[in-house]
C-alpha cells in the first residue's frame, strides 16, 4: 500500500527533493571517504575539517529526507512514484532512478562509516597500547566516548606528561 498524500504534491516538486536528497546523500559519502583518507594519514587537522564537513553533510542529508517525507513520501518510494499520475515525459524514470541510487548510495554511505568506524577503533586501541607503554596508569583511560568524541573527563595533564 502506498501514501496517497504524495500524490497532493506535484511530480517536479518531489522529482526535485528526490534529486536534493541524492545529492546530499552522495556528499555524506564524499565527507566519509575523506575522513578514511586523513585517519589513514594521521592527520589530525585534515581529519578534524573531515568530521566537522560530515557532520553539515549528515544535517544537510536529514533536512532533505525531512523534505521529502513531508511531501508524503515517507514509505514504498517506487510504488508512489509509479502511481503518481503527474509523473510523465521521462520524469517518472528519472525519480525512480534515483529511488533506486538513494537505495545504493545509502548501502555505500553504511559501509563507508562501518569502514571508518572500525579504522577508528583499530587506531584506538593502538593509542591504548601505546599509553599503556609509556604510562601504565594510562591504559584504562577513555579515549573516545561512545559518539566519537573525545571524553570531557579526560584532561590534557595525562597525555602532557607523558
Amino acid at each position: 500500500m502506498f501514501n496517497a498524500d504524495s500524490h497532493a504534491s506535484s511530480a517536479e516538486m518531489i522529482a526535485r527533493a528526490l534529486s536534493h536528497e541524492l545529492e546530499t546523500l552522495r556528499q555524506v559519502v564524499e565527507t566519509l571517504d575523506i575522513e578514511h583518507e586523513a585517519l589513514l594519514g594521521s592527520d589530525a587537522g585534515r581529519l578534524e575539517h573531515a568530521v566537522a564537513a560530515k557532520q553539515r553533510a549528515i544535517t544537510a542529508h536529514l533536512h532533505a529526507r525531512s523534505a521529502r517525507e513531508a511531501l508524503g513520501l515517507r514509505d514504498a518510494l517506487q510504488e508512489q512514484i509509479e502511481s503518481h499520475p503527474g509523473f510523465f515525459n521521462g520524469l517518472k524514470q528519472q525519480a525512480l532512478e534515483h529511488i533506486d541510487a538513494l537505495r545504493e548510495i545509502g548501502a555505500q554511505s553504511k559501509n563507508s562509516n562501518h569502514r571508518n568506524g572500525m579504522l577508528i577503533a583499530s587506531l584506538r586501541e593502538r593509542t591504548r597500547s601505546a599509553l599503556g607503554i609509556l604510562r601504565p596508569d594510562a591504559a584504562n583511560v577513555t579515549l573516545y566516548g561512545q559518539q566519537g568524541s573525545p571524553e570531557d573527563t579526560m584532561g590534557s595533564r595525562l597525555l602532557g606528561s607523558a
